[in-house]
Order: structure tokens, then sequence, then C-alpha cells
């Protein structure tokens, strides 16, 4: 089969990476630009005590698929003039075959959850199979790379469920709001081949958890239906950076603070090109499609939230989670609208990597997405 890649031995969460023995790990975003390491003087994060070569592996296959936009109208019909000339533009070039890079999405399987039929087919292999839509973060400047083909078959194997990654473009390139774009056309491609939303879960990491709920967050002002329900890893939800974590914990955690007033700040890159002074920006970052924390809550379906004690990004998922509590504590099934994981001396990068993603993270997520 074209683009199939069979993976023989994969080795779990990326644990090989790490050398044997080695008290810390010098952590690098994978950024070249050279402010990220005088601005963070590339922070130094004690390796997990648990993370152990004692990892089990997992064997899967995967492939990537090119897809088409299927709408046959254009849908985009939001209150903000700027975004919506934006969508609208996309949608155009998309519709007539002129939007740069496409669209693609990966589909992974993990041969442990034992499903019969195609398991790289884009179409359900059952009437209720329940899939998951990762989203990945890479500061708004990678949505896939081969490199990331283990953590979407882990996903895969620890949550028993297919997995579907968008290959959104952003970046530079194609700034703001190219990638949501992206996210949504998966998104409809993957109703238009069989799958009801209540099959559906989406699973955001890092900046793919902004994107995630801002995703849900345009589905509720197009008036379309939503998923079932919503996993956000560590979640970059506020591109202000204004909650006191982001001072508090930013000797140990991984991501650096690049203000906004810089060009090369993760929401400039993300946003492109603009002419607003550095105040006009940071007013602009209040939408709730670039911050989804000042989004519509009342609009989500059960979330599970988890986030470490010395991630920048802490104090925003909390209030996050508060905000839910308040606004649509309990689903109509009387089940918490929202659940909260926080996870001691844990930074950016170690929460998702490790022993300690197999122990203490996937449990607790399985048990969530098999209550949807």
């Amino acid at each position: 089969m074209e683009n199939l890649i069979r993976v023989d031995v994969l080795p779990g969460v990326g644990d090989t990476e790490m050398a044997e023995g080695e008290n810390e790990l010098v952590i690098h975003l994978g950024h070249t630009l050279d402010y990220v390491a005088e601005a963070h003087k590339m922070a130094k994060i004690p390796m997990d005590e648990h993370q152990q070569p004692d990892i089990p592996e997992t064997v899967g296959q995967y492939r990537i698929l090119g897809h088409e936009m299927v709408s046959s109208e254009m849908p985009y019909n939001i209150d903000d003039a700027d975004t919506q000339s934006k969508l609208a533009e996309l949608y155009h070039l998309d519709k007539s075959g002129e939007l740069k890079h496409g669209h693609s999405m990966v589909i992974a399987c993990s041969a442990d959850i034992g499903l019969d039929g195609d398991v790289l087919a884009d179409s359900p292999l059952s009437a209720n199979e329940q899939i998951v839509m990762f989203i990945n973060g890479g500061g708004f400047i990678i949505s896939d790379t081969p490199e990331l083909k283990w953590l979407y078959l882990r996903i895969s194997k620890e949550l028993g469920r297919r997995v579907f990654v968008p290959r959104y473009n952003a970046g530079f390139e194609h700034p703001f709001p190219r990638a949501l774009y992206d996210i949504h056309v998966a998104y409809l491609y993957l109703l238009d081949c069989g799958f009801r939303p209540e099959q559906i879960i989406v699973y955001g990491l890092s900046a793919g958890g902004n994107l995630a709920l801002s995703c849900l967050l345009l589905l509720d002002m197009l008036k379309e239906p939503t998923v079932t329900g919503c996993i956000l890893m560590s979640p970059y939800l506020d591109l202000t950076m204004s909650s006191d974590s982001w001072n508090r914990n930013k000797d140990k955690c991984v991501l650096p603070r690049v203000p906004n007033t810089n060009a090369h700040s993760l929401p400039r890159l993300y946003y492109g090109p603009t002419d607003m002074s550095d105040v006009e920006f940071e007013k602009r970052l209040l939408y709730p499609l670039l911050s989804p924390l000042f989004g519509n809550i009342k609009c989500l379906p059960r979330i599970q939230v988890y986030v470490g004690e010395h991630e920048v990004l802490l104090d925003e998922a909390i209030e996050f989670v508060k905000l839910v509590e308040q606004v649509n504590p309990l689903q109509n099934n009387g089940l918490a609208s929202v659940e909260l994981l926080t996870y001691p001396e844990k930074n950016h990068y170690s929460l998702f990597r490790g022993k300690t993603q197999i122990d203490k993270v996937y449990p607790p997520m399985r048990r969530f997405c098999d209550t949807l």
C-alpha cells in the first residue's frame, strides 16, 4: 500500500532517546533561533526517576493520507470580520485548488488493540468505532514529523483506538487562521467519511490544545455538531501569557517566555505579519479563536485536562477548569463536565514523556475515553 510504513519494533514514549544513568537532560525545543537559548539559557530539566528502559514496546502501522476539502458551500460566518475574511479567502483558494500545501493527515493504529479490517482506512471499521483526532503542538510550527510515529502508536495502544492526526500548516508561511482552517477541514472530512461526532475524541497537546479548543469554539460559532469529548495535555490557552505561572515557573519549565513585543514570540509567529502596535496586538490575542481561555465555555463537551505543577502553563489550565466548573459543572448524563489532573514536579516536557505518562497519565485518560 502506498505511503504505508510498517513499524516492527517501536520503543515506548521516546525513552530510548534518554541516556541510562543520566541525572539530567538538556532539552531544546528544536528552534534554531538564538533568542531562545539567550532568553531561557537552555533549561536543564531533571529526569524522571522512573524513566528507565523497561518500557513495553509497541508495534503498529501508520500512513499519510492526502485529502480534500469536502464543503460544497462556504461554511464560515462568524462575528469577527478579520478572521471571517481570512477563513473565506482560505476556503475559496481551497475550492479552486490553489491553496498552498493542501490537506493531509496521519492514520495510526497499534497492533495491540486487535482491530479487524483495514486499520488504515479513513472510514469507520464498525458502526460505533470511536477514534482519537490528535492535534500535535510544536509551538504552532510543527504539526507532524516522522519521528512522532512512536507517539501516535503509543496513544493508539494505550487508549485502544485508532488515531487520526491532521497535518496542519502553520508558522510564518501559513499565518492564522490557516492551522485552525486545516483542522476544521480535517474534522469535516472525517464526518464525510462516515464518522459521527459522537465517535470522535479530540486530543490536543500543548499548542495543539489551543487548536483543539479553538476548533470546538469554531464549531459552536458555525452551529456545527461537536465531538463527544476533548483531552487537553499541557494546553497553551492564553497567548497573552499573562498568568503568574509564566513567571513563577520560568526556571522550572522548558518553555521560554519570549514577550509578545518580540517579533519571534510564538504568538507572533503563529499570527503572522501585522502592522498592529504592541498594545493592539496584545488586545487582539484576547480573541477566543487565538486564546480559547476567553471563549464560550458553555458549548464544550466533556473535557479532561492534564498539566504539570512546574509548567508555565499551569495557572491558565487551572483557570480554564474553574471556568468550566462554574458555567457547566455537570453534563446531561450527570458526569462532571471537566476533570483536572496535575502532576507534582513535572514541567511541560517531562509530563508527556517516559514511564510517568504510561503509569500515571494514560490509565485515567483511557478511563475517561471509555465513559464517553
